[in-house]
C-alpha cells in the first residue's frame, strides 16, 4: 500500500494463514464477529467482539484467524497521531470495548458502508484517539490501583496482559522502574498514610483496608520506608496539621 493522505476504513476479512508485517501508517481494528489472532512483541491476544486493538505506525506483528470473522478497519496516516502520542502506545494497545467505543464502532461502520467522504471518518478518528490515549495506564496497572487491598498475584497481572509472568516483570520493571511486588506495596503505603493523616481509624483497620491480614505487616512496611511507626506517622501529621 502507498502512502496514505485519509483515513480509509473498511470492512475486512481475515485467513488461517499467519502474516507478519509492519504499517507505516497506524491502524484500528474493531471486530464485527470472529476471533483475530495477534502476536506483537509484548501481546499475544485472541481479538474478539469485546476488545479492539490498535497498532502504532512500524509496529511489528503477526496475524492470522481460525474462523468466520469480519473486522471493521481503520488505516490512519502516521501525521494523524503526534510523536508523543505514538510513543505512549508503542507496542500496539488491546482495550476493552465499553459502550463509547460500542457506539463509536457503530457510527464508523455506517461511515464504511456509505458512499459519503472522509470527513466524517476523520472527525470520528479524532474523538476516538482521545479514547485510545486518555486511559493509557496498562489494564494490569489500572487492575492494582482498583484492587491493591486484595491479594492480587503474578499470575493475574500478567494474564491481564496476555504475557508470559517471566516477561511481564521485566515489561512492568521498564514500565514503572519498580517490581510489581515494590510497585503494590508502596501504593499500599500511599493508602494506608491517607487513611492515617485523614481518619481516626485504629491501625488494625487500615492495616486490612489496605489489604494487610495483619497490623504488624503494614508497620514493618512503614519502619522500612519511612523509619518510624504507623502511630507515630499519625501523630506527626496531626502536629504539622495544627
Amino acid at each position: 500500500m502507498g502512502s496514505l493522505t485519509r483515513i480509509l476504513c473498511e470492512r475486512r476479512r481475515y485467513t488461517e494463514q499467519c502474516y507478519t508485517h509492519a504499517h507505516t501508517f497506524a491502524q484500528l481494528i474493531l471486530p464485527l464477529q470472529g476471533t483475530l489472532c495477534i502476536q506483537t512483541e509484548i501481546y499475544n491476544a485472541d481479538l474478539k467482539d469485546d476488545h479492539l486493538f490498535f497498532f502504532p505506525p512500524f509496529c511489528d506483528h503477526t496475524f492470522h484467524s481460525k474462523d468466520h470473522n469480519e473486522f471493521l478497519v481503520l488505516d490512519i496516516p502516521e501525521f494523524f497521531l503526534s510523536p508523543q502520542e505514538i510513543k505512549k502506545i508503542n507496542g500496539g494497545l488491546y482495550k476493552s470495548l465499553d459502550p463509547r467505543w460500542q457506539a463509536l464502532r457503530l457510527l464508523m461502520l455506517n461511515e464504511a458502508d456509505s458512499a459519503q467522504g472522509p470527513g466524517g471518518i476523520h472527525e470520528l478518528f479524532r474523538y476516538a484517539s482521545r479514547l485510545l490515549l486518555e486511559d493509557c495506564l496498562p489494564p494490569s496497572i489500572q487492575f492494582i490501583h482498583e484492587h491493591y487491598h486484595q491479594k492480587i498475584t503474578l499470575q493475574q497481572l500478567a494474564d491481564l496482559e496476555h504475557y508470559h509472568p517471566a516477561y511481564y516483570c521485566g515489561w512492568f520493571q521498564k514500565t514503572t522502574g519498580q517490581t510489581p511486588m515494590a510497585y503494590i506495596k508502596n501504593l499500599r503505603l500511599n493508602k494506608a498514610k491517607e487513611l492515617l493523616a485523614e481518619s481516626s481509624l485504629p491501625v488494625l483497620q487500615i492495616a486490612q483496608e489496605v489489604g494487610y491480614e495483619h497490623h504488624s505487616t503494614l508497620s514493618r512496611v512503614f519502619k522500612e520506608q519511612e523509619k518510624i511507626s504507623p502511630a507515630a506517622y499519625r501523630e506527626r501529621m496531626q502536629r504539622s496539621a495544627k
